[in-house]
């Protein structure tokens, strides 16, 4: 009776603290978005006629999601830290140009990819060296670079585009490069973030950093090789988006810091970091943006309101991730 009586008066469970519960399943964060990949490809496939399902749009999803799933996987490592880098498009655009001027001064493929990496990689560290070093908020870094990088992209390219030779191109696009490229950095960022120091120590910054501190790590370092691995993926990022068109223009790389982001929560992660965060959410995320965006598009969809569907996905799964349980610290409470 004393059971009976107290399982009455127990407080009845809110609809919010059921999702609560289902969210915090272990294999929620890994069926959940193959759910939402598997629902969209069936609904745009009806909606189409069963023309989603041709070889030809399975390929060109395929081909975005590789570039997108590339740079999601990279700024996973930066989500994790609770930092927020929207400038990743705008330095992909900077990185594929620098690829392509150096291609067109030596017409040398290794040193084009070379090139694009590179410069990847130092605009990342210096967005890192303004957060770390200078105490800004890695947000409000990203703002300001965005609209710098923006600027010398569209003072070098101007109104033209420039041009990769197209067979060297088609080459290394059939040749299995970049499928053969993102496979090892995937690798690398398996191993990296899942099974060395740095990526433990990675998801503590995320989950709370002054306690992160309070043990002796030294989150900066931590921080500055969690955007050197962002910037190794966005350099690649940059040398598949110019192997995929053979050319460079002004608005290379534009809305690719949403897509990355969309694609980030849509795999399932958090981009507020913590003990959560992986490496492969990017990529079932990053499949789900394109299959998105393809199956609005042959549904008649216009860009713009496909822009506007984008952002209230985007903005429902933030608000579905975005609380924390009330009894740890907030990572900056201390």
């Amino acid at each position: 009776m004393a059971n009976t009586a107290a399982v009455k008066t127990a407080p009845k469970l809110k609809a919010w603290d059921r999702i609560d519960i289902i969210k915090n399943k272990r294999m929620f964060s890994l069926i959940f978005p193959l759910s939402i990949l598997a629902l969209l490809i069936l609904a745009f496939g009806a909606v189409t006629g069963g023309d989603f399902f041709r070889g030809t749009v399975f390929k060109g999803i395929f081909d975005q999601a590789l570039i997108i799933g590339t740079m999601a996987t990279a700024v996973s490592f930066i989500y994790t830290t609770g930092n927020l880098d929207i400038s990743v498009g705008s330095v992909m655009g900077l990185g594929a140009v620098a690829g392509a001027l150096v291609y067109g001064a030596t017409e040398n493929i290794v040193l084009m990819i070379g090139a694009a990496v590179a410069v990847s990689i130092l605009l990342m560290l210096f967005n890192c060296t303004m957060s770390v070093i200078f105490n800004i908020k890695t947000t409000m870094v990203a703002i300001v670079v965005m609209q710098l990088y923006n600027a010398i992209i569209s003072e070098v390219v101007g109104a033209d585009t420039l041009k990769v030779d197209f067979q060297i191109c088609k080459m290394l696009e059939n040749g299995g490069f970049r499928y053969g490229a993102f496979l090892a950095y995937f690798v690398l960022c398996l191993l990296v973030f899942h099974f060395t120091a740095v990526g433990r120590q990675l998801r503590f910054i995320g989950g709370n950093q002054k306690c992160a501190e309070q043990t002796g790590m030294n989150p900066k370092r931590a921080i500055y090789i969690s955007f050197l691995m962002a910037g190794i993926g966005v350099g690649l990022a940059a040398v598949f988006t110019i192997i995929r068109t053979g050319s460079v223009g002004n608005s290379t790389g534009n809305g690719m810091g949403m897509d990355v982001m969309l694609a980030t929560v849509l795999g399932g992660m958090s981009i507020f970091g913590g003990s959560k965060s992986n490496t492969y959410s990017g990529i079932i995320g990053a499949l789900t943006v394109s299959a998105l965006n393809k199956g609005l598009l042959m549904a008649g969809v216009s860009s713009t309101v496909i822009q506007g569907v984008r952002g209230v996905v985007f903005l429902l799964l933030v608000v579905l991730n975005s609380e924390r349980p009330s009894t740890l610290p907030a990572r900056e409470q201390f």
